[in-house]
Parts: structure tokens; C-alpha cells; sequence
């Protein structure tokens, strides 16, 4: 019983609710690619939204022309990620669309942590 209560707490401490900066979601060689997630309030699971900045993969990061997305999809109840990935001309495509995927799946394997529905 007591390790029950353990696990019950240890998944509760896991799921956050709020912004958090900075997450690595993964390592592109000595790169280490990072994205902000907002959860929000409440038990979930939550719609989800991965939030790819413009910049024509050359140019900008996770908070460029982006920022005005932020306040309606808190208030319309997403979990929502906003990502950098590797920017051209350094990084050569299909690098910051295979970082885009990386995020993708970082997100759907944590999903019970961000409180994110899957469906």
C-alpha cells in the first residue's frame, strides 16, 4: 500500500502545471535543443500544440514571432511548446525538420508529465 501511495505521489510531482523554460527535448551532436511548455491548471489531459517560430529555418528561436500565440492558447485550456531547432546556413536541411520531429516525439513520450492528450 505504501509504495502505491509513493507512486501516486512521484506521478503527481511529475505533472506540473505553468510555464517551463528551457527543457531539452533533444542533443543534435554537441547541440542541445530546448523548448518551453506551458501546462496548464487542472488534471487534463490537455489538446496540445507544438509551435514551430518562422524565420524560413534561418533565422530567429522559440520566442520570435510567436509570442502573440501564447496568451489565446492558454486561454482556450492547451498545453503548448514552443521550440528552437537548427538554423540554416550551419545546419543543412532536413536538420531543423528532423528537430521539429524530435520535438514531436519528445512530447508524445511525456505526455502523461505535461498532462497532454494524445488523441
Amino acid at each position: 500500500m505504501q509504495q502505491v501511495i509513493l507512486l501516486c505521489l512521484l506521478v503527481t510531482a511529475a505533472a506540473f502545471a505553468g510555464l517551463k523554460s528551457d527543457i531539452e527535448f533533444t542533443r543534435a551532436g554537441d547541440i542541445s535543443l530546448t523548448q518551453d511548455a506551458y501546462v496548464p491548471e487542472g488534471p487534463g489531459p490537455f489538446p496540445a500544440v507544438i509551435v514551430v517560430h518562422g524565420g524560413s529555418w534561418t533565422r530567429g528561436d522559440k520566442q520570435t514571432f510567436v509570442k502573440p500565440l501564447f496568451e489565446p492558447l492558454t486561454t482556450a485550456g492547451f498545453a503548448w511548446f514552443t521550440i528552437n531547432y537548427r538554423l540554416a546556413p550551419a545546419y543543412r536541411f532536413p536538420a531543423p525538420v528532423e528537430d521539429v520531429e524530435s520535438a514531436i516525439r519528445y512530447v508524445q513520450s511525456h505526455a502523461a508529465e505535461y498532462k497532454v492528450d494524445l488523441d
